[in-house]
């Protein structure tokens, strides 16, 4: 309780800028978190080097690399609160020149992150990796690699343009996709705590163009690689010279059968179903399961490509042969023909 009434007497209060310069005695920081970026940035802004002599969840103790320096830095936990302070600081360096300025362990990716992120405030200028390590030579002399500069950069992109505070703004931006494209369609569908789960998108041009195109829609997915994952599912048709039209698009968390049966659901909202029209898409057993719920009524194909990737993969060993018999099959436009061939290739493997 001692340590909470010096909190209250200090002159610095409890600091929570991780980029505070002035270290001193009996200074409290609002957690080790803040207290390890504060000296990290301060080794990379007075050039010298430490090293961890002692860290736990209440102690966070440093020395200069050199064994013999004088230089330390002591602070714990206060009252097994977050906060920490710092109990002893000796910025007396006594070790050598080359030991302190040879290298700099402490400009690591986070840290440089950390220096330059004012620099990324502006959207519309530019700052590149290259300009990071510019930056880092002249200001700090700290070498830094196109990687570890790369790094930096995508770190402060997150800090700065927090991908879950753009899901905040997915609703309004529907909304403004209708308002300038009048005839777009848009869905969106949250989980039982309020989360993202389907967002489907469909534009007015899209729509419009359906009318005089093939009457094939073609679905797929792809997976998405961004930090929060899901699954991106797609529509698309083609027009008259064989050409691609997108139709629509959603994503989704997964590829399932909910997921499919939803997408189809906003798509016949959205196209309805004309006479003569098909869909085609690869093997996917969900896929299979909404269209059976949703379009019952319209026929199922199975992209050629597709399945023949299917083959080639089952079976290595006779693609080369099957191959040319495999389009040939494809592509018949008679049973006799198509059975022709199917018996070609059974004589060379009958499993397929």
């Amino acid at each position: 309780m001692p340590d909470i009434k010096l909190i209250e007497n200090t002159d610095y209060g409890i600091i929570d800028n991780m980029l505070n310069e002035l270290v001193e005695e009996d200074q409290v920081y609002k957690d080790k978190e803040t207290v390890v970026s504060v000296m990290k940035n301060l080794a990379v802004h007075e050039r010298f080097q430490f090293k961890v002599k002692r860290s736990s969840a209440t102690r966070y103790h440093l020395m200069c690399v050199d064994d013999n320096c004088a230089w330390s830095f002591k602070s714990s936990a206060v009252y097994k609160a977050n906060i920490f302070k710092v109990r002893s600081y000796n910025n007396n360096h006594t070790c050598g020149y080359g030991e302190r300025y040879l290298t700099q362990r402490q400009a690591t990716s986070g840290v440089i992150a950390s220096i330059v992120k004012d620099k990324y405030v502006n959207s519309k200028k530019v700052y590149t990796a290259n300009d990071i390590i510019e930056d880092m030579q002249k200001q700090h002399g700290v070498e830094a690699s196109y990687m570890k500069a790369w790094r930096a950069k995508e770190i402060t992109m997150a800090m700065i343009r927090n991908p879950s505070d753009s899901y905040k703004e997915l609703p309004r931006y529907l909304y403004m996709l209708e308002h300038t494209n009048p005839g777009t369609v848009t869905k969106l569908h949250k989980s039982e705590d309020g989360c993202l789960l389907y967002a489907y998108v469909s534009l007015y041009a899209s729509i419009k163009g359906w009318e005089n195109c093939r009457l094939i829609m073609v679905v797929d997915r792809s997976f998405l690689k961004a930090a929060y994952k899901g699954t991106i599912l797609t529509a698309c048709t083609q027009d008259g010279a064989g050409k691609i039209l997108p139709l629509a698009y959603a994503i989704v968390d997964s590829e399932n059968n909910k997921s499919w049966e939803w997408f189809f659901v906003q798509i016949k909202g959205t196209f309805g179903v004309r006479e003569g029209m098909c869909i085609v898409s690869d093997r996917n057993e969900s896929i299979f399961n909404a269209t059976k719920a949703v379009y019952p009524e319209v026929p199922h194909c199975i992209c050629m490509f597709h399945l023949w990737q299917n083959v080639k993969r089952t079976f290595k060993k006779h693609h080369k042969q099957l191959k040319e018999i495999f389009f040939a099959l494809a592509r018949a436009y008679t049973i006799e023909e198509f059975d022709y061939h199917m018996r070609e290739m059974c004589k060379i493997d009958s499993r397929v």
